[in-house]
């Protein structure tokens, strides 16, 4: 039988060490790379083993797990984060993958390179972030040479493919998360009013669009809640608008959508980045043409002929109206109710 490594170190590194062989698989960005040196686990296969998918061979048994301790001492997790996620919460996801792994791993010593249970733990772990908008895939990766001379320890790959649910606006409201500090929060939701495991005080996320004044919020959630869904049409009619305009040339002058006045016949406000309010109407899909409003590409000229007039989407005004028939009502005309009046 042979001789068993001695335990070794636990150690960890944010970037793989460059391979020099011509045969090294893609290279992931920086920081999406962990290494595990963990104690009495070997976890490079020998020569012309493969192990797909993370299924294992227990064919191989104890003795062969035993032999691929002795040739390698290090894992490497990958997992490439989407570009737009801040460093400190992919750092905090990778965190609680190499948990799983070693918490799962330890409990298995030796046959730990060759069972599907570390695996599986990590498949949960990533589950369980909130941040997964399908059922991950956790898989082995056949060892390779990460030294010159080709005669020292393998790193064994384990890669995460995650389909990740993407942030498409904050909405600012009161603390529901038990633990966060009260008053305003940002958090983030997806396209489907998903709540999203991304949360600060307000302006913590400029890069995102801001929902305000909702009528409802989620109900007090802790962390057996992954993903609640935001309660309320008010927060989807908002990611409706969002979606129509973020191809505009005058996106940039959006910072969000107001809902203060959605109770009155589901109105939506654009909010400007001089603080302007632009009456939308009705949210987007035709609803509003029955009401007496102009259809979605009728005030969607009407934004375009304020910048065009202006410079401005909001023409400089506190208050703009452009969803009923006529001539856009701005300054006092649009903050005496104008044609807004109307049933």
């Amino acid at each position: 039988m042979p001789r068993k490594a001695a335990p070794k170190k636990t150690a960890r590194k944010g970037k793989a060490k460059p391979r020099t062989r011509s045969n090294a698989g893609p290279r992931l960005p920086e920081g999406s790379t962990r290494k595990l040196v963990l104690a009495g686990i070997g976890l490079a296969l020998a020569a012309g083993v493969v192990i797909g998918a993370g299924l294992g061979i227990p064919a191989l048994g104890r003795q062969a797990s035993m032999r691929i301790n002795e040739r390698s001492d290090s894992i490497f997790i990958q997992l490439t984060p989407p570009g737009w996620m801040p460093q400190q919460t992919y750092d905090g996801i990778m965190d609680r993958a190499e948990a799983a792994y070693r918490a799962s791993a330890g409990a298995l010593g030796a046959e730990a390179a060759l069972r599907p249970e570390p695996l599986q733990a990590v498949q949960e772990a990533m589950a369980s972030t909130g941040w997964a908008a399908s059922t991950p895939i956790v898989t082995r990766r056949r060892p390779t040479r990460v030294d010159e001379e080709g005669d020292g320890p393998g790193r064994y790959d384990i890669v995460i493919e995650m389909d990740w649910r993407r942030p498409v606006a904050v909405v600012r409201s009161a603390a529901f998360q038990i633990g966060t500090p009260s008053g305003l929060r940002d958090t983030a939701v997806d396209a489907d009013a998903t709540v999203l495991p991304l949360s600060g005080p307000p302006e913590s996320f400029p890069g995102l669009k801001v929902i305000l004044n909702p009528s409802r919020i989620p109900r007090p959630t802790d962390a057996s809640d992954v993903n609640p869904s935001w309660p309320g049409q008010d927060i989807r009619d908002a990611i409706s608008l969002l979606a129509l305009l973020q191809q505009e040339d005058f996106a940039p002058q959006i910072t969000g959508v107001d809902l203060s006045e959605h109770t009155n016949g589901r109105r939506l406000l654009i909010v400007t980045t001089t603080g302007g309010r632009v009456v939308w109407g009705a949210p987007p899909g035709g609803e509003g043409v029955y009401r007496g409003e102009v259809p979605d590409e009728s005030k969607l000229a009407n934004l375009r002929s304020l910048i065009q007039a202006t410079g401005q989407l909001d023409g400089g005004q506190e208050r703009v109206e452009i969803h009923w028939p006529g001539t856009v009502l701005i300054g006092e005309d649009a903050a005496r109710g104008g044609a807004g009046d109307r049933p």
